[in-house]
């Protein structure tokens, strides 16, 4: 069996080894140098390799994930913008002629300057977010089809002549067939960014698993496992809204 190399710290396990002996994370087979990879077989020709454009399709654009990201990111702040909300109504009830009001004022204070912060959070993010190719392209060809619905229309009511009319229909219904096309190989490439998605959440489980073996063996304190797990926890969270936001995409333009 070859030799594994960490894709996380690079460091080279041995033989056998289905995680990094150094750092933990999860090893793949050392890939075969190229030029072995391109040495003739015995019949003369040289073996196959895939098309770098067919192991690009699956990976997920820089930009797609800058905008799922961007998704997490919002429904983060919704969840805490209504935390601390639950927060202020439940100070607001409690307030009495018994306690320190003035103690209370200043929570309340504090709180309200959080949510107005969040907010603007909020708006900023709000800002960045842009329709995902689907949708996109579904919008259009709906646009397209509803085009092409209005001039039979106009043609019915006589409004056109047979020359325009013959005109513009086969110019929208191109211009149709196109988005369908187009429609088609965006919904597929969501498919593939959700199988993606997937493949990283159960990494990510397993780095959870991993590192909780580690501190209960000892390997690791307890400040160091709660700092850890709580990094892996929040990735493991955007992942899994990354895959909602993808998947009621589908159900909703595909």
């Amino acid at each position: 069996m070859s030799e594994k190399v960490c894709p996380n710290c690079g460091k080279t396990s041995e033989a056998g080894m289905n995680y990094c002996m150094y750092c933990g994370t999860k090893l793949e087979e050392k890939p075969t140098p190229l030029s072995e990879e391109k040495k003739e077989t015995s019949m003369g020709e040289s073996t196959q390799e895939i098309p770098e454009t067919l192991v690009e399709e699956d990976k997920i654009p820089q930009d797609i994930r800058t905008q799922l990201e961007l998704r997490a990111k919002l429904e983060e702040i919704i969840g805490e913008t209504s935390v601390l909300k639950g927060e202020i109504d439940r100070l607001m009830e409690e307030l009495s002629g018994e306690i320190s009001i003035e103690e209370y004022k200043n929570k309340i204070k504090v709180l309200k300057s959080k949510v107005v912060e969040l907010k603007k959070e909020r708006e900023d993010v709000e800002s960045l977010l842009r329709p995902l190719p689907l949708e996109q392209v579904a919008k259009e060809k709906e646009e397209l089809k509803e085009r092409l619905t209005k001039l039979k229309e106009v043609y019915r009511a006589k409004e056109i002549s047979d020359e325009t009319f013959e005109r513009l229909r086969k110019e929208y219904e191109s211009e149709f067939e196109k988005a369908k096309k187009k429609h088609k190989v965006e919904k597929e490439k969501v498919k593939n960014w959700i199988a993606q998605l997937e493949k990283d959440r159960k990494k990510i489980q397993e780095e959870l698993e991993l590192l909780y073996a580690r501190y209960k063996t000892g390997e690791i304190p307890e400040e160091e496992y709660q700092k850890n797990k709580d990094e892996l926890k929040k990735e493991l969270n955007r992942t899994q809204i990354s895959l909602e936001n993808l998947r009621i995409e589908i159900r909703q333009w595909g």
